[in-house]
């Protein structure tokens, strides 16, 4: 009698166990499902549906992470070992039947706790489309499940993100195949016929690309025209007409300060209808990228936010830059200019080992003879020159940094407009030395 008794508690606790954790697992896949679906464009901004701080947290993470696939996929493997052994369990309790193989039975109860599991991220996952009341609610029933779930799966995030190290160290191979890929674009370029230079440019650029990040085409605060609000609307509508631009953050006091991006043709339209002009009202909140975020992820997280410009922060929380949508091109297909644009050659050869640097020109672009670390956390030469002196140098200053000499041709008070570099020879240094 006491046998039977606890095998029927047994039983009974086996099976709520399962549900519980079906229950569990639900929740997590519509958290899921409604990322997916915010960052495909599919379904509105959180914004709309009440959501909390988690789900911000979600979706600034990189596009290519899906939130809690860890948490996700345990939860899943639980429900789906406790789901046979409770199906196998009914089977013996209900319907026992020793002519039947143990393994037969065994593998219909898999199959169909599998089936069950699938089905309930099925339902999941069109719950995540409801109306906003009801995702609304889900979302507030399924936020504690979720913090708990994460801190339950910790120690496995530690060993799994220690594993993908260890992994990633033995495919560095890969980044030669990449090099090696470029190459032969480039020499097919030379030797074919049949398509435009144009196209294999392109081509080559964009493989060229997933080398860069943020920090490397991001636009140096110093150079971002702001408006701010403590400098009254008549001062800021000056600017707007003379600056040329379409997009301009507004901020409370400097960039680290900035409330939102403006649209100019917004304020213009106001203007030609002769109504009162609040430019903080005007504003759309900014989005802001990392100096770390590699160029192809900043390229995709613009075109789901749908924006055309974003702050870029550092690790610190402080503001480095902006970035737009028409710098990131530029890395495929070229400089691009309209009729309203100067040109300029920021890297001018001037002489034997000796070129004239704009201050603005990017890291990446200087000549192969400099010495300069790929991994430069500064984004213009001016930048780097900065960075060494440790202040904004004086016309006619000079420095050495690594192999290269260079001479302040032009500056003013907030950066370095022109340089004249020299390339040190080996014997040069040693002499030095």
């Amino acid at each position: 009698m006491t046998d039977s008794f606890l095998f029927i508690e047994s039983f009974k606790f086996l099976i709520l166990t399962w549900l519980l954790i079906s229950f569990w697992g639900f929740y997590i896949n519509i958290y899921r499902c409604v990322i997916d679906r915010v960052r495909a464009g599919i379904s509105p901004s959180p914004e709309d549906i009440e959501t909390n701080r988690l789900i911000d947290s979600l979706l600034a993470a990189p596009n290519h992470e899906r939130p809690y696939h860890i948490e996700s996929a345990l939860l899943s493997s639980i429900q789906i070992i406790l789901g046979t052994i409770s199906i196998q369990s009914i089977y013996d309790k209900f319907i026992f039947n020793s002519s039947v193989n143990q393994l037969f039975i065994f593998i219909i109860a898999f199959s169909l706790a599998f089936l069950l599991e699938r089905i309930w991220t099925r339902i999941a996952s069109s719950s995540s489309s409801e109306e906003s009341s009801m995702l609304s609610f889900h979302l507030k029933v399924g936020k504690p499940l979720m913090l708990f779930v994460h801190l339950l799966c910790v120690p496995f995030s530690i060993i799994l993100k220690q594993l993908e190290g260890l992994m990633l160290k033995s495919t560095k191979p890969k980044n030669k195949e990449k090099t090696e890929l470029a190459d032969h674009i480039r020499t097919l370029s030379r030797e074919s016929s049949t398509l435009d230079p144009e196209v294999f440019e392109i081509v080559g650029n964009t493989l060229e690309m997933g080398h860069l990040h943020v920090r490397d085409v991001l636009v140096p605060r110093n150079q971002v025209q702001i408006l701010n609000c403590e400098d009254g609307t008549e001062n800021n509508l000056k600017i707007i007409r003379e600056c040329g631009h379409t997009r301009i953050p507004i901020c409370e006091g400097d960039l680290d300060h900035c409330i939102g991006i403006i649209h100019v043709k917004y304020a213009f339209r106001l203007l030609s209808q002769g109504r009162s002009i609040d430019l903080r009202k005007l504003s759309k909140s900014p989005a802001i990228l990392s100096t770390e975020d590699p160029l192809p992820v900043a390229l995709r997280k613009m075109m789901k936010w749908k924006i055309h410009m974003a702050l870029v922060e550092d690790e610190f929380g402080g503001i480095d830059g902006v970035i737009t949508l028409e710098d990131i091109l530029e890395e495929v297909v070229g400089e691009i200019q309209d009729e309203f644009d100067s040109e300029e050659d920021t890297v001018k050869k001037s002489g034997r080992n000796k070129w004239r640097i704009s201050g603005l020109s990017p890291i990446h672009e200087l000549p192969k003879e400099f010495t300069v670390d790929s991994n430069e956390e500064m984004s213009s030469f001016g930048g780097l020159v900065t960075k060494e002196l440790g202040r904004i140098p004086e016309i006619g200053e000079s420095l050495r940094i690594k192999n290269m000499f260079i001479k302040i041709l032009e500056a003013d008070e907030t950066r370095v407009l022109l340089t004249e570099v020299s390339i040190l020879q080996e014997t040069i240094i040693k002499k030095e030395n």
